[in-house]
């Protein structure tokens, strides 16, 4: 699994590092990457489905 935050759509919210705070965490503005899951991870594909603007990657 490899997750990505596109920073030039992400508004900082802070939805997913509520979701799943050992992979993401707010820096500044925007959501960053802080841990690759070395395996699959439901929080992870539930703080992607959730990102109000479809900022964050999952593959």
């Amino acid at each position: 699994m490899t997750v990505t935050v596109n920073p030039a759509r992400c508004i900082g919210c802070g939805m997913c590092a509520y979701t799943a705070p050992e992979v993401f965490q707010i820096k500044g503005a925007v959501s960053a990457v802080i841990s690759q899951p070395e395996k699959r991870n439901t929080r992870v594909t539930d703080a992607a489905n959730g990102c109000p603007v479809n900022a964050i990657s999952v593959k």
